[in-house]
């Protein structure tokens, strides 16, 4: 019994011993800033941890039919809004839902645009498992940070400072045309969700309702990705919940759209011709939901002026 009674308190030692060195090497790897020279993954998305606290209206969430759409900025210059697009590439509901969970620990938005593609997007359970892992444990998610470790990221405090000016937008200013096509055609068709997609889109709903926000699923126009089955899809999810649905393929001429002059990629994404066309009608939806109310004018929001000052150095430079 002695022995067995040693054996089992040895192993404990080595297992509290483990956990200790993995919690101070996942300390150390993970960044201690949000930029990209510190080596913080999707620093744009993530720059919305620098925004002050309690300052940001809405939040926009979803992949780069998001960031190359609605353009934060220029929301502010028109209404006063503020806006950020926690976007990323090829985003999955399942991170749109972390990013949810992070921005809220520091900010109360009213409305929430989930930008839907995602919603179609597949993935197997084994790439959710790992993402859980790598942003429980940062060791597995900045493992290769080691090569570039400095004195700074064994005593220095995770602070998040680095501000991107155009919160979240992807300018780009590139023109492939495409013809244009009836991409958008009425028919009777529906495509599905997924159970798992559906889980995590159910999960972003409740999370808004805790939080009393107002959850808006929108369509970017896209003729890539995009065409009436997913919007039957959709709309039936939005009804059955009894939440709003935007799905701008359908306005495309309200919205003015020109698929010769206002895609950068053939009809995938709008280019930053197209996305101010969106964002005007974007930030018209926001005023007309009466949520909102201007910040211009109160002091707290003075950065969101020189931010509009560099946004506007940025797209205005040859």
């Amino acid at each position: 019994m002695k022995k067995i009674r040693e054996r089992v308190i040895k192993g404990i030692i080595f297992v509290g011993i483990f956990f200790i060195l993995f919690g101070i090497l996942s300390y150390i790897l993970q960044p201690k800033n949000n930029d990209r020279a510190s080596g913080m993954d999707q620093p744009t998305a993530y720059a919305i941890l620098a925004e002050k606290e309690n300052t940001i209206d809405t939040l926009v969430i979803g992949d780069s039919e998001s960031y190359s759409s609605i353009s934060p900025m220029q929301i502010w210059e028109e209404h006063g809004y503020t806006t950020y697009v926690c976007g990323t590439p090829a985003q999955r509901l399942y991170q749109s839902l972390d990013f949810l969970e992070k921005a809220l620990e520091t900010q109360k938005p009213k409305i929430v645009i989930l930008e839907v593609n995602s919603v179609y997007r597949k993935y197997s359970i084994f790439s959710y498992v790992g993402f859980e892992v790598q942003e429980r444990f940062p060791l597995f998610k900045y493992h290769n940070r080691w090569k570039s470790l400095t004195e700074d990221d064994f005593q220095k405090p995770i602070e998040y400072t680095w501000k991107n000016e155009l919160k979240g937008f992807d300018f780009d200013r590139r023109v492939k045309s495409t013809k244009f096509s009836d991409y958008m055609r009425e028919n009777k068709k529906s495509e599905t969700l997924t159970g798992r997609n559906r889980y995590f889109l159910d999960e972003i709903l409740q999370l808004c309702n805790d939080n009393d926000i107002k959850l808006v699923l929108m369509s970017a126009p896209s003729i890539k990705n995009w065409n009436y089955e997913k919007h039957a899809g959709v709309e039936a999810y939005a009804r059955e919940n009894k939440i709003e649905y935007i799905d701008m393929n359908l306005f495309i001429d309200e919205i003015g759209i020109d698929w010769v002059h206002d895609t950068r990629d053939k009809g995938d994404h709008v280019n930053f011709e197209g996305a101010q066309k969106v964002t005007h009608f974007v930030g018209n939806y926001l005023k007309n939901t009466g949520l909102l109310s201007s910040h211009k004018g109160d002091k707290n929001y003075d950065m969101w002026n020189d931010d509009l000052d560099k946004y506007k150095a940025r797209i205005n430079k040859k």
